[in-house]
């Protein structure tokens, strides 16, 4: 009994601990939920404040007498719009960023992490690229194009020693009388797609048949690219068809990753942003870049070990290498480039041809894509163009484009309605003062091709494809010859006036233009001659055409093209 009374005092002591235990308790969780609860609501009126004060700084031009164009993001600006879909359905983005709200002036003002400047005169923007070469990268860009070209790659480099002594190499060995031993090469890739072509058609009864054209274009771009700057040959055609070899997969491959990396929608993906990561894509991407520097590595180390070779000859024949056989060392752009590169590692040379492949194998195919497409709009052109490649294109491996003045205007057209980059950007040196509008020192200011080139201000009829504002028919030489804007207007009865060519910024100006433009345009004009001398070109136009987007550029994504055999008297 007496057992039982203390076990029972004892166990309502313990209770009653127990239940001020929880009592307590419940007054801290109270206190911590309360203290959470005025913490969140500050936070959220904290971050409308921050919002409203960060939407209204962004809404305000810093350049005064512009306004800022409407409709961004509170906290990214535009950047949707400038790396975005040029056109959705009826929407033309690039028309609101920088047409629908520029001054008289073509110039305009938005915001894309931070106030950017946009013109639309060439006037200014041949100002601003001839004043500064500096180019503010982004970083994320910056890091997967190094990842896969190499940490001496140029592209995204903003200037400096490097840069220049890089660019330098490449800009010699291209100079057009380098070109002009690269004729042969250019001309014999196009015969081999042309010939490829031309079986595909015989195979079919009324001699015709539809192709993917951008598959075709990157295959001759390749496949001209490695024989020019590599002396390799991708085997891109055979007699039966257009064809990809294991490398040219492997260089295709490697050509879409890095824009699919850098796409602003992957930025939080981490299966795109770590690359050691034992994905399944992740694995394919070693894979195919692995088989690219093994066959650049290989080809490097022979030519670098052929020219070493040649140079312990002794004086005789050094003086042979550098004078009376140069045209052997010079045969392609890599053995130029390590004749006078001064920093000539495997590596340093490795990552340079890769920028080099890389710059000009797409660029070049979207502008033979595109005017393949313009043309099958105008077949009166394509007439032209057969004429002049019958005429010019006989048995003469010598012919550059300056031979073939109209399939070159053709060309530039093409280029100017679809130019291969849609924008660029500079940063500026120094203030720069356009026509009364002061744009401060290290202001950002990108420059929209896309519209730049088909505005009125820089080409009459601008949005019109009109390749005779590039050249004229003379009756007097019986042959197309290139119009001067200085001294011609319409008297000839052109349609338009002639062309300003210091208005033509498809490949930029400065010294950051285009370094291999001479290269593209050679190749380009060669390409479409040999295809209009051979065939005739439609597209169904019931068929839409699906754009794709890839960092600076806007091209179809496929494209199917009928190739129909033309007969003896080009109809």
């Amino acid at each position: 009994s007496g057992h039982h009374q203390r076990l029972q005092v004892h166990r309502e002591r313990q209770g009653g601990r127990t239940m001020t235990s929880l009592l307590f308790d419940t007054d801290k969780v109270g206190k911590v939920v309360s203290d959470l609860v005025l913490l969140l609501v500050a936070s959220v009126i904290f971050f409308f404040w921050f919002r409203s004060k960060l939407r209204q700084k962004n809404s305000i031009s810093p350049i005064p007498g512009l306004e800022m164009v409407p409709g961004g993001h509170w906290l990214f600006g535009h950047i949707k719009h400038l790396t975005g879909p040029l056109k959705v359905g009826d929407t033309d983005y690039f028309d609101h960023l920088f047409v629908d709200y520029a001054n008289e002036q073509g110039i305009s003002c938005a915001y894309y992490f931070e106030p950017v400047l946009s013109v639309l005169s060439a006037k200014h923007a041949r100002t601003i690229l001839r004043q500064t070469s500096m180019r503010k990268s982004v970083k994320m860009v910056n890091r997967h194009v190094r990842q896969t070209l190499g940490q001496q790659s140029l592209v995204f480099q903003s200037g400096g020693t490097d840069w220049k002594r890089q660019r330098g190499h490449v800009q010699y060995a291209l100079t057009a009388n380098a070109i002009a031993e690269y004729n042969s090469i250019i001309h014999e890739c196009a015969n081999a797609m042309v010939t490829a072509l031309t079986n595909l058609c015989k195979v079919e009864s009324n001699g015709l048949i539809e192709v993917d054209v951008v598959h075709v274009a990157q295959c001759f771009t390749l496949e001209t690219f490695g024989k020019i700057a590599l002396g390799h040959d991708f085997h891109c055609f055979s007699s039966t068809g257009v064809l990809r070899s294991r490398e040219a997969e492997a260089f295709a491959f490697l050509v879409n990753d890095i824009p699919k990396r850098s796409n602003p929608r992957a930025i939080l993906n981490p299966m795109l942003q770590m690359y050691s990561l034992p994905t399944t894509y992740n694995r394919r991407y070693w894979e195919e870049r692995g088989i690219v520097e093994s066959l650049l590595s290989s080809v490097i180390q022979r030519s670098k070990d052929e020219f070493t070779a040649s140079s312990k000859r002794g004086s005789s024949e050094s003086s042979n290498c550098t004078g009376g056989s140069s045209k052997k060392i010079r045969d392609n752009l890599l053995t130029h480039i390590i004749r006078t590169s001064t920093d000539d590692s495997v590596e340093s040379l490795t990552d340079m041809m890769k920028t080099i492949l890389f710059a000009g194998y797409e660029t070049t195919a979207i502008t033979i894509t595109f005017v393949l497409y313009n043309l099958t709009k105008y077949p009166e052109f394509q007439k032209h163009c057969c004429e002049e490649a019958r005429r010019i294109l006989q048995k003469d491996n010598n012919v550059t484009i300056s031979d073939l003045r109209y399939t070159r205007a053709v060309i530039m057209e093409s280029m100017r309605l679809n130019p291969t980059v849609i924008w660029t950007s500079r940063n500026s040196a120094k203030a720069i003062d356009l026509d009364g509008v002061i744009i401060p020192k290290g202001f950002r200011i990108v420059i929209p091709l896309t519209k730049l080139l088909v505005d009125d201000r820089n080409f009459e009829r601008a949005k019109e494809f009109i390749p005779t504002r590039w050249v004229r028919w003379s009756t007097e030489k019986n042959e197309w010859i290139e119009r001067d804007h200085r001294h011609e207007s319409t008297d000839h009865g052109e349609v338009v006036s002639a062309a300003d060519p210091a208005n033509f910024l498809a490949f930029s100006d400065g010294a950051r233009d285009c370094v291999g433009k001479r290269l593209a345009m050679n190749e380009s004009t060669v390409a479409l001659a040999s295809l209009m001398k051979h065939f005739k070109v439609s597209y169904d136009e019931s068929k839409p055409v699906e754009m794709k987007r890839r960092l600076t550029s806007w091209f179809p994504h496929e494209l199917d093209i009928k190739f129909h055999l033309r007969d003896d008297n080009a109809e």
